[in-house]
């Protein structure tokens, strides 16, 4: 064995080069020690290994030549060679465990930095394959879902389903969009494709559709306009009246629809009112107590009447709504405040002496009559899906003051064998038919009868009626034979009586079980009145907000029954609450109330919109002009529109009809700008009074109707309630129980019919083709002469709703005079 001269490598005897560093290795007979001899015979240099260890790595010296003087073949003196061996061999030694030892050191390190690297590696697959340090959220093109077929757009619904096959945890908050409802708007607490833990609950963001957020009155409309105009649907800004300091012009006050709910009339889109002083019914008047605002609106000239509606508790004896509307223009005339009750209330608003109080001829009974007909909960509903019902009170053909109350569900066209009447799909809380009048003894299973202060609001035809092949019948109107309709003179024939019916059924129809503020929701539970499995349903759901008004609407997908056929009329339908035949109440109400179910009154009064100026925002200039008593100037009579007409008359401006009336004989009457009439022939000092001060009048509990439409070519005009005279004094408070026929005068009112209006089917038998307003038909009556519309005309009408009048004749109106 022999080591290199030059490195200290281990050599075999055979080896000619270091395998290391590649110096000639030493000669074996050397001992491997002694630098093998030269071809020429000179001895190469001794190896460095006897430098100092500082040096044995620095390159070798160059070799020098021996002296030449040894003969050719000679080798050295044994003797040096020897010693050198002797010096050498324990070197190489050394250098050959220090080798050894260093090699270990770096096989160890090298291990440690491969099972390093394999653990980095490790860590770094598992990581990437999110067995920890959190997961990746993907964006919603990659969680492998497709977009609505409808809609083109991720919806909110996927996107939570598909988070939650991953582990996330997801929370969605709704809120408007221009985006279809239901569509993924984004997250909101993180960002797409980025690591979050899976501890971490996720914020989605789901679309609503359209609407106002909630939050938008009170804002500066510069605020919100981007925001608004972003909704893509049609949006208005209009001015409205305030007439107190605090509220700062340019000031979001109201909107359609109201603050935080959705847009149902894509048509309409978004309406956004916005403060302005001036001269009318101010916006803020809303909220005011409603002695102080009778006070202050009577001051200022109008003639003021207070009328109850439900509102919220915060609002119980405050206003809540106006007619004319809140925010409306107005100089003077007759002014409707309409002021918060809750449930103690109810039946003191809905008695006769209040119903009837500007109609004495229907009061027909005396006392407190509880009218059917009359709750007063006229206004907008909506859950908290966003859906909404409005319930509103509309005049009846006739254009008669007795209320007529209906739902935005029911159908346009009632669905009737024998005759299409309006009052078919009112909504009545009593058991009341032809007469107005509630009967507690035939109603024994109704709320109303119950003392809760709640009450059930349902169709007239559903209470009353019944199906008979495919048409709705009415009670009393005949009966149902082999699925047709036969009449009530066809009894006695062969069989056709009440008990032998056959092709008629009850079918459930639409019920609202409504609850005032402080109506008694816990005594309605626990009577029964709603079924046990919904009651236990609702119990885990967010209790009902009691201090808002809310009904429960009947939801018939719930039910696994919803017809009843029957072959008797002395069959109780089990649809219904109202009537005593039977001896079983109505069917448990589904579901059962719970802020998810529930309908609350959304305590916005709308503005009457049609009549607002434009607001234009960042400009000084309405779109209308404005004349300078801040009143929008309206054209003359021959170039108003019929909407002109009745917008401006709204406002008390009867410019677009001022002038002078004439009969054919000459004889006339003024009506002035301000809606004051004069010029009145004695004769009719009962009904029609001179001076008399004027105001628009749809029928309708006095309320005016701004839309004209050519099925209705008539308005009326209505003075004062201090025209009534009786014998207690002047003014319908002072004759709080006479009757009409009792009164000594009652108020001005005439029927204006637009020029041009076809009034044909007034003057035939039968004809509801047109509104009537209550014109009696007499057969055979002498001469049927039609008055012609060629121009305006006005007639004076009888107080007796308008009843029990011959139609116009030519003779007997009074033409404007052009």
């Amino acid at each position: 064995m022999k080591f290199c001269n030059k490195c200290g490598h281990k050599l075999d005897d055979d080896q000619k080069f270091c395998t290391k560093c590649g110096a000639p290795a030493p000669s074996a007979s050397a001992g491997g020690n002694v630098p093998a001899p030269a071809a020429d015979g000179s001895t190469p240099p001794a190896s460095n290994n006897s430098l100092p260890a500082d040096q044995q790595n620095q390159a070798p010296a160059p070799s020098v030549p021996l002296p030449q003087s040894s003969p050719q073949g000679t080798f050295p003196n044994p003797a040096t060679a020897e010693a050198a061996t002797a010096t050498m061999a324990p070197v190489s030694a050394t250098t050959a465990v220090k080798t050894t030892s260093k090699k270990h050191l770096i096989i160890i390190i090298a291990a440690i930095v491969a099972v390093a690297l394999v653990a980095v590696g490790a860590g770094f697959g598992t990581y990437k394959a999110q067995l920890w340090g959190g997961k990746t959220v993907p964006a919603p093109a990659d969680l492998g879902i497709a977009k609505s077929g409808k809609t083109h757009e991720f919806t909110a619904a996927d996107v939570e389903k598909s988070l939650h096959k991953r582990g996330f945890k997801t929370v969605t908050k709704q809120t408007f969009s221009a985006k279809p409802k239901g569509s993924f708007l984004g997250y909101r607490n993180i960002q797409a494709n980025k690591r979050y833990s899976a501890s971490n609950q996720i914020t989605l963001a789901a679309s609503l559709g359209p609407g106002v957020p909630k939050g938008t009155s009170g804002q500066p409309v510069r605020k919100i306009q981007k925001t608004i105009d972003g909704m893509n649907v049609s949006v208005h800004y209009y001015k409205v009246i305030v007439t107190d300091k605090k509220t700062p012009a340019d000031t979001v006050v109201a909107s359609y629809p109201a603050d935080g709910q959705p847009v149902t009339d894509t048509k309409t889109g978004i309406n956004i009112g916005v403060a302005a002083q001036g001269n009318g019914v101010g916006y803020d008047i809303v909220g005011q107590d409603k002695n102080q605002a009778q006070q202050q609106y009577a001051s200022a000239g109008f003639n003021v009447t207070l009328k109850p509606r439900f509102s919220s508790k915060a609002r119980v004896g405050k206003i809540v709504d106006s007619n004319p509307k809140p925010g409306t223009e107005a100089n003077g005339g007759n002014l409707t405040l309409y002021y918060g009750i809750d449930a103690s209330g109810f039946k003191d608003a809905v008695s006769s002496k209040n119903v009837f109080a500007q109609d004495k001829s229907a009061q027909s009974f005396s006392g407190d009559d509880l009218v059917g007909a009359a709750a007063p909960v006229e206004g907008k509903y909506c859950n908290k899906s966003g859906k909404c019902i409005d319930l509103t009170n509309s005049p009846d053909t006739r254009g008669n003051e007795q209320p007529r109350l209906f739902s935005s569900e029911a159908p346009e066209t009632p669905r009737s064998s024998n005759g299409t009447y309006d009052f078919h799909h009112q909504l009545v809380f009593c058991g009341s038919m032809q007469q107005a009048f509630c009967s507690p003894q035939t109603d024994p299973y109704a709320l109303y009868t119950k003392d809760s202060g709640a009450f059930e609001l349902t169709p007239y035809d559903s209470a009353f009626g019944f199906t008979c092949g495919n048409d709705l019948m009415l009670d009393g109107t005949g009966f149902c034979i082999g699925g047709k309709h036969v009449y009530l003179d066809q009894a006695g024939e062969p069989g056709v009586s009440s008990n032998n019916l056959s092709g008629a059924r009850y079918e459930m129809g639409p019920l609202y079980a409504y609850f005032p503020v402080g109506a008694n929701v816990q005594k309605v539970t626990d009577s029964g009145y709603f079924d046990k499995d919904e009651v236990s349903k609702s119990a885990k759901q967010k209790a009902v907000d009691t201090s808002r008004p809310f009904f429960i609407r009947r939801d018939k997908t719930l039910y696994d029954k919803t017809s009843l056929d029957f072959t008797s009329l002395q069959t109780r339908n089990p649809f219904e609450p109202f009537g005593s035949v039977g001896k079983q109440p109505m069917e448990p109400l589904k579901p059962a109330p719970s802020d998810e179910t529930a309908y609350y009154l959304v305590e916005d009064p709308q503005l009457d919109w049609s009549s607002l100026p434009e607001y234009v925002i960042g400009g000084d200039k309405d779109a209308a002009k404005s004349d300078d008593k801040g009143k929008t100037a309206q054209p003359a009579a021959k170039d108003a529109t019929p909407d002109q007409i009745l917008t401006a008359l709204a406002k008390g401006d009867f410019t677009p009809i001022a002038g002078s009336y004439c009969l054919n004989s000459g004889e006339c009457m003024q009506l002035s700008k301000e809606g004051v009439l004069t010029g009145v022939n004695k004769q009719y000092d009962m009904i029609a009074h001179e001076g008399s001060h004027l105001s628009l009048s749809n029928g309708s509990n006095g309320s005016p109707d701004t839309t004209y439409s050519p099925n209705k070519p008539f308005f009326f005009l209505t003075g004062p309630d201090s025209e009534y005279t009786c014998d207690g004094g002047v003014g319908l408070d002072q004759c709080p129980n006479v009757l009409i026929n009792q009164m000594k005068t009652t108020p001005t009112k005439l029927l204006y019919v637009f020029k041009g209006a076809d009034t044909s089917a007034w003057y035939k038998e039968n004809d509801q083709s047109i509104k009537n307003p209550g014109f009696l038909y007499v057969e055979g009556a002498d001469d049927p002469t039609q008055a012609p519309t060629d121009r305006p005309y006005i007639t004076i009408m009888n107080s007796h709703s308008s009843t029990m009048m011959a139609p116009p004749h030519p003779d007997g109106v009074y033409y404007l005079k052009e």
